[in-house]
């Protein structure tokens, strides 16, 4: 039997609450604006860094290209840029790496076992976080440079930001073990599986997907770090990571090249941000989440 079609009445338009199509509508509209106002600035950049300098002072930002499209802006903010922003991205994805396998393991430790003073050390692992990360900065520096004389040096990048990301890393892996079944574990243990067994067949794959999520926001936060790398690298710039080389470098070059740096710069992140997309759109993140 055809299925007849529901005629459009004015109560099904201006009626029906939120799903009504005059809601609908006004929602969809209101999305838009927002998506819009939030892409400005991007949009505004796109267009800046393939003008000229002159274009840039005569004519509106909002304006195209009026002498042409310089698309020789990218080629040379590459050629500025390439060696250290790899050198960022080495440095990051190490520190990252090494982070998230520390914290996945000693979270396992923390949720899995018990022994003597097991609250005592949880909360003396999470004391630092109670002392704000300006305050530490100073304290840092004089161990790091002064003590371990890794001034110029990546290590002096890579340790600090492995013992800082720790403590948030280790809460979020244990509150995320919390809710998967013991029964994995303890059937594997009959079986005769080992310490090390449990975590790298069982515990170390369950936790992929929220360490994947984790190891995205580290990586930014460590991508757009300005200050640590400054103080680190105040010797030599050119040497260091991205931040403060283009924040010591970016005036000496034309306004269309600057805004082709801001978005050269962007690169890794936009992958990284793709990629993370992909476990929060599919929600494996959240398997056995519940803060």
């Amino acid at each position: 039997m055809e299925k007849t079609k529901r005629p459009v009445t004015a109560k099904r338009i201006f009626g029906g609450g939120i799903d009504g199509h005059a809601a609908q509508a006004v929602l969809m509209l209101f999305v838009i604006i927002i998506l819009l106002l939030t892409l400005m600035p991007l949009l505004v950049t796109l267009v800046m860094s393939v003008k000229s300098s002159q274009d840039i002072m005569a004519y509106p930002i909002w304006t195209l290209p009026q002498s042409g499209w310089f698309f020789s802006n990218y080629s040379e903010a590459f050629s500025v840029l390439s060696m250290p922003m790899l050198n960022t991205v080495v440095i990051d994805l190490i520190s990252t790496v090494v982070t998230l396998f520390m914290s996945c393991f000693i979270a396992f430790l923390f949720e899995r076992y018990q022994f003597g003073g097991k609250k005592t050390l949880f909360f003396l692992i999470f004391a630092p976080m109670m002392v704000p990360s300006v305050i530490l900065l100073s304290p840092t520096y004089i161990v790091v440079v002064r003590w371990m004389g890794l001034g110029n040096n990546w290590f002096g990048l890579i340790l600090p930001y492995i013992a800082g990301n720790q403590i948030a890393s280790i809460f979020l892996l244990r509150t995320f073990m919390r809710q998967q079944p013991a029964s994995l574990y303890e059937a594997a243990q009959l079986d005769g599986a080992s310490a090390p067994q449990l975590f790298w067949h069982i515990c170390l794959p369950l936790s992929v997907p929220i360490m994947m999520i984790q190891g995205i926001s580290i990586f930014a936060a460590m991508y757009n770090d300005y200050l640590w790398p400054l103080l680190l690298y105040q010797d030599d710039l050119s040497s260091g990571v991205l931040m403060p080389y283009l924040r010591s470098i970016v005036t000496n070059f034309g306004q269309g090249v600057q805004y082709a740096m801001y978005l050269v710069a962007g690169i890794p992140l936009i992958i990284t941000t793709i990629i993370s997309i992909k476990f929060f759109v599919s929600g494996d993140f959240a398997s056995g989440l519940k803060l």
